[in-house]
């Protein structure tokens, strides 16, 4: 072939695959459009979400939420998606139904806000264009899971109200570890816990926690628990209402009765420091504190004390039988009761460290006070550490005597050099340990009868000091139809210039005598209408109790003494009596020597506790403090 004829060949190859390639486009030309490109954005109908309703509500506990309904006009495939502030806790299938991953809980609501509205942001595509609307999801509480709760509000208190403390809903006795209902205390040691009505058995404790008014940081080792709590107001949990639950078999009546505490006072409902000015919560308040004070010291001096083991052993011996009830915590026969029950074999004391142990904590105890100006105590806020760590030397053998000695007759004064507290100069009790009671009766016109004395007969000789407060007790019969004076001069009667009053200290109406410097150094008490009803009793001023200054010819005399034993097996023991023998006895009778009377001492037989005694058979007692005339199980005290 030329080359003329290859041209034109080759173009005519080109005519025909132009006119080939032409002829196809053309017969796809009855097609609906899709054949280019060309057409499709403004040809194409996106999806439609067609829900009825955006707001949808479902029932707590199950899964389903909603579902996405749509349309599309191409008939093409659709997708579906979710967002928004709450699609986290949901999931979309591949058909648009959409479902919780967990099940919601109403009592417990997850959604951002919180009020159990889950907001939801769902969306729909064709592949190429899409659609999206707001959905809310309410869910609604289902009340066949219900369970009924209970509220257990309260404060939790020591010697202040512990700030931080775990309060709980005991499951194993003594602590709260495992409880399934804690909480923690408030600064002002209050608590709320919020309790299954199903759950038995309930007992609400405290473990460790800060107490401001002690400055005490307590671990889990000091705990207080209440039995017995109720939903319909508020208890208190501390040291007092603590007693019947470790004693388990202990009634809050007996332990009001067995501590001197009114019969009103509620303990498991009553704050005794909302109302310090009151004496009814005064007293609770004192006797909670030293209960705080004796707990502390039985946990720290005995090594092998565990988590209620102190308060077991406190409990019991509160709640111990004895002959009289008792009223203070401060006696000693009591502390060194509680010692020598509780230290058992644990340790190894001898019968002067037990001495020394319950004169030291007694001494302590009985100046403890509370009043409104300060919450608590002084003792309880300044002196306790102290108080512990001279206990421990004492266990240790390592305490001097002059220590003890110190502690226990001078108890301000080995406070006020001790303590760490930066609060001030400690001050205690005084007014009311220098204050002294006398019932006063009387026969007929014959004669007055102070504490069962007959004072026309027998010589009642009181003794007193600057400071003292001598009140006489009397019944209506006495005041109405014998008045009770005092005077310068012996059985004297209305007439007498003798006869002194509130410039010298005594006061008509209140029968109080309180000794100040213009008293006279020795006081008559008489009848106003009768004469003699009084003739031998006398009240005598002293400038000190010392031997040199106290008539003490007459053995026989009703002498009122009031002092703290100096040494022997009732060390410490302090208060008053109005019969004493001044010599010893012999045998197993034996002589005791007061502190405060150098030289002075009272004879008590080896049965009669704390008593003093005109003869061996005679049981008038030591007044007030100390009161025990025998052990717990009604045999002899050996002392």
């Amino acid at each position: 072939m030329n080359t003329l004829n290859r041209v034109y060949f080759i173009f005519g190859l080109f005519i025909i695959t132009a006119c080939g390639g032409g002829g196809g486009g053309g017969g796809s030309s009855g097609d609906s459009g899709s054949g280019s490109g060309y057409g499709t954005s403004s040809s194409n109908t996106p999806p439609t979400i067609t829900n009825s309703s955006l707001n949808v509500s479902v029932a707590e506990n199950q899964t389903s939420a909603f579902t996405i309904v749509a349309s599309d006009a191409n008939g093409d495939t659709l997708t579906y998606s979710i967002s928004g502030t709450d699609a986290s806790f949901f999931q979309v299938s591949t058909s648009g139904v959409v479902t919780f991953i967990t099940a919601p809980d109403f009592e417990n609501p997850s959604d951002a806000d919180a009020n159990n509205i889950y907001l939801v942001t769902a969306t729909v595509s064709d592949g190429m264009e899409t659609d999206s609307e707001n959905f809310t999801v309410t869910v609604t509480n289902d009340t066949s899971d219900d369970i009924t709760t209970e509220a257990y509000d309260g404060v939790y208190i020591s010697s202040g109200p512990i700030q931080g403390a775990t309060v709980c809903v005991e499951v194993t006795r003594h602590t709260c570890t495992g409880a399934q209902y804690t909480t923690t205390t408030a600064q002002d040691g209050t608590f709320s816990l919020t309790v299954d009505s199903g759950t038995t058995d309930i007992v609400i404790r405290g473990e460790g926690g800060f107490d401001p008014v002690t400055n005490l940081q307590f671990d889990d080792v000091y705990t207080f628990a209440l039995g017995q709590p109720v939903t319909d107001q508020n208890f208190v949990v501390s040291p007092l209402s603590s007693m019947p639950y470790a004693r388990e078999t202990g009634t809050y009546e007996q332990l009001k009765s067995r501590l001197g505490i009114d019969s009103s006072f509620m303990i498991r409902f009553d704050n005794p420091y909302s109302n310090l000015d009151s004496a009814i919560y005064n007293k609770a308040a004192v006797v909670n504190a030293q209960l705080m004070v004796l707990y502390k010291i039985l946990i720290d001096i005995i090594p092998a004390f565990t988590v209620g083991n102190g308060q077991y052993y406190l409990a019991t011996d509160v709640f111990k039988e004895r002959s009289e009830n008792e009223t203070s915590l401060g006696d000693t026969t009591f502390i060194k009761d509680l010692y020598t029950n509780s230290i058992g074999d644990t340790l190894s004391l001898s019968s002067q460290q037990l001495i020394d142990l319950s004169a030291g904590t007694s001494a302590y105890m009985q100046k403890m006070y509370a009043n409104s100006s300060n919450s608590l105590s002084h003792f309880t806020k300044a002196g306790v550490e102290e108080l512990v760590q001279l206990m421990k030397s004492v266990v240790d053998g390592t305490s001097t005597s002059a220590e003890i000695d110190k502690l226990t007759f001078n108890t301000i004064d080995w406070i006020n050099e001790n303590t760490s507290w930066a609060g001030g100069t400690i001050t205690d009790n005084e007014s009311s340990l220098k204050t002294t009671n006398y019932s006063l009766t009387n026969n007929g016109s014959s004669n007055y009868v102070v504490d069962n004395v007959n004072a026309s007969t027998t010589e009642f000789v009181i003794y007193v000091k600057e400071g003292d407060v001598i009140q006489f007790d009397a019944t209506s019969s006495v005041t109405s139809s014998h008045p009770f004076k005092m005077s310068t001069v012996q059985n004297a009667t209305s007439s007498d210039a003798g006869k002194i009053g509130t410039n010298e200290g005594w006061n008509e109406n209140t029968l109080t005598l309180t000794v100040g410097a213009n008293t006279p150094d020795t006081i008559y008490p008489y009848c106003d209408f009768h004469s003699g009803m009084y003739t031998n009793g006398k009240i005598v001023k002293v400038t000190s109790y010392d031997m040199s200054q106290i008539d003490v010819t007459n053995a026989s005399s009703a002498l009122q003494v009031k002092g703290t034993v100096s040494s022997g097996p009732f060390k410490g023991a302090s208060g008053y009596t109005y019969k004493v023998y001044l010599t010893s006895q012999g045998g197993s009778e034996h002589t005791h020597e007061f502190y405060e009377y150098p030289g002075l001492t009272f004879y008590m037989t080896a049965d009669q506790g704390y008593h003093g005694a005109m003869s061996s058979s005679d049981d008038s007692m030591f007044k007030p403090k100390s009161h025990y005339a025998s052990s717990d199980d009604g045999g002899s005290s050996g002392y």
